[in-house]
């Protein structure tokens, strides 16, 4: 499935046929310990990530 991770800044990060597990990114971006996480290849602090969508939700977003 295709993600899109949106990002405080305004940026966004698409992530094509990418294998998501949503129970694991949640329980590192809940880790204190951990500051930065690595998505599609780019390692960003975690702290500036807004959401993780399927893109086909936030096609219906701009389409609405």
């Amino acid at each position: 499935m295709n993600y899109q991770v949106q990002l405080n800044n305004g940026q966004a990060i698409n992530l094509t046929n990418a294998e998501f597990d949503a129970t694991a990114f949640t329980a590192t971006l809940n880790d204190q310990k951990i500051n930065f996480v690595n998505i599609g290849g780019a390692i960003i602090n975690k702290h500036i990530i807004i959401s993780v969508l399927p893109v086909s939700a936030t096609q219906v977003e701009m389409q609405a």
